[in-house]
């Protein structure tokens, strides 16, 4: 039988996961169809029911504006999900739809496939949105020492602290404006429109690794700036390539290679 599964975002023409996923299928040797669906905010979830209704469908992704529809749409949802208050990924399994939450675990493997040491790191996480919480559990589990939330709103900020409490425990608080950081997370899209943070150049003063979960087919205007004090900086494209084969994994319970889809999708950018 040909599995099936799709992606769906609105808008979701740009998505890369249609590539990604056909060339884990191809390494994997799954016989694979991987599809793209866009319905209206209002639709969503008659789409999804409809989408997996289907024997083949093994489950879907999940992007912008749909995963907190998702989150109330599963029968169960996993620790990583509940914690993020977010679903990026359904899976069927006997004959439920579990939520999943693969955005954290796809981040903490970019870290780590770069280098980056995660242990008793601090951090400084910028935004509060849904990248943001998708972030914060896998960075806890990945033991990071501290974790402080800036967010222009800062009653945002402050209701994701308050939100990821009960399983941050001390480790977690409000950007205070003297800490040092050994890793700094631009979970925001504003790179998109060439703007920065609204934050102050000494937020980069130990040098700190600096991670922009956008990418571009050039460094960001984050990351140019980082660079320009001396930083390591790091695009979000990794992360994209790993929340996926993690999903994969999920799916097939076989774990892709992200390299060589990593190394084809930065040659296309």
């Amino acid at each position: 039988m040909q599995y099936k599964a799709c992606v769906f975002g609105n808008p979701v023409e740009q998505s890369k996961s249609p590539f990604i996923h056909e060339t884990f299928a191809k390494q994997c040797d799954v016989d694979f169809e991987y599809v793209k669906q866009s319905p209206e905010i209002k639709d969503f979830l008659n789409s999804a029911s409809e989408f997996l209704s289907a024997a083949q469908v093994v489950g879907a992704n999940i992007t912008v504006p749909f995963k907190e529809q998702a989150f109330s749409f599963v029968d169960e949802l996993s620790l990583q999900a509940k914690r993020a208050g977010a679903v990026n990924t359904f899976i069927k399994k006997d004959g439920k739809v579990i939520g999943e939450n693969t955005d954290g675990i796809g981040l903490v493997q970019d870290l780590r496939r770069n280098g980056v040491i995660l242990k008793d790191a601090r951090v400084l996480l910028i935004g509060a949105g849904g990248a943001a919480k998708g972030a914060l559990p896998a960075l806890i589990d990945a033991d990071v020492g501290a974790v402080q939330i800036y967010n222009r709103t800062e009653n945002r900020a402050k209701d994701l602290v308050e939100y990821a409490e009960s399983y941050c425990a001390e480790k977690l608080s409000l950007y205070d404006g003297v800490s040092k950081y050994d890793l700094i997370i631009n979970a925001t899209t504003l790179s998109l429109s060439a703007k920065l943070p609204a934050l102050p150049d000494s937020i980069y003063a130990n040098s700190p690794v600096c991670y922009d979960m956008v990418y571009l087919n050039k460094p960001t205007v984050f990351m140019t700036h980082a660079e320009s004090l001396g930083c390591l900086c790091i695009d979000g494209l990794g992360m994209l390539v790993g929340q996926a084969a993690e999903s994969f994994y999920y799916w097939f319970d076989k774990r892709p290679d992200v390299e060589p889809v990593l190394r084809l999708l930065r040659s296309a950018l």
